[in-house]
């Protein structure tokens, strides 16, 4: 089994390089790709950049060139339940695009063109296993529900309520949906894990640069402690 793990941002993903055995990098397209052994898996992992489009072209990259059995994507995102706490973690059993939208000639908004859907579900396996993984860390909670993703950082009330009414979603990002989307043209199983570093509204400015490290380092450890039940499995 060989298993792809993207984050967006470099300190998404700075603490699985350094636990990674036998580690080979390659670039494309200007991303580094990082190949090796993870609790004794074979993974790779890579930082695709910030928003939907870095994502599109490192999911599909590594696709085409690692061949793996399925794709995580990890990081951080805005909370949108208001049960959240920063740190806590986000798990998706769907994602959409909440910027997508052709609502002036009659779609739904969030309707995107060609997979025909709004909703893009995750596999169950892996769904089962970032949940689960939660479990074995201390003072974090985690909820099941739908990631939305759209080239914005959300920092508003107006903005964040909309995305809640639209598709009743518990966090907000900005790659997520991208990597599903990319997953699902290639019939790659995926999941989307995000631990929450702000509100996602008037205050998320201030909250964000104070809080996104730590929940990135949570973000990480439950990936790790995902791979050994992905293992067992």
């Amino acid at each position: 089994m060989k298993i792809g793990i993207i984050g967006a941002m470099k300190m998404e993903v700075d603490a699985l390089k350094n636990i990674m055995d036998n580690a080979k990098i390659e670039t494309y397209s200007t991303v580094d790709y990082y190949s090796g052994v993870i609790e004794n898996i074979d993974v790779v992992v890579a930082v695709a950049g910030v928003g939907k489009v870095n994502a599109a072209v490192c999911t599909q990259t590594m696709i085409l060139k690692y061949a793996p059995d399925m794709i995580i994507n990890i990081g951080v995102a805005g909370g949108l339940d208001k049960e959240f706490n920063i740190g806590d973690i986000a798990v998706a059993t769907s994602v959409v695009e909440h910027d997508m939208d052709t609502s002036p000639i009659g779609d739904e908004v969030g309707f995107i063109s060609g997979l025909n859907m709004i909703n893009i579900e995750c596999d169950e396996t892996i769904i089962n296993a970032m949940y689960n993984a939660v479990n074995c860390i201390d003072k974090i909670k985690a909820k099941k529900g739908v990631i939305a993703s759209g080239d914005q950082f959300i920092a508003t009330d107006e903005a964040r309520n909309k995305i809640v009414d639209n598709f009743n979603a518990i966090a907000a990002e900005m790659e997520g949906a991208s990597v599903g989307h990319v997953c699902k043209m290639n019939n790659v199983p995926f999941g989307v894990m995000r631990a929450i570093s702000d509100g996602a509204n008037d205050d998320a400015q201030m909250d964000y640069p104070t809080f996104a490290k730590m929940a990135a380092e949570n973000s990480v450890k439950i990936t790790v402690e995902m791979l050994k039940n992905i293992q067992g499995e």
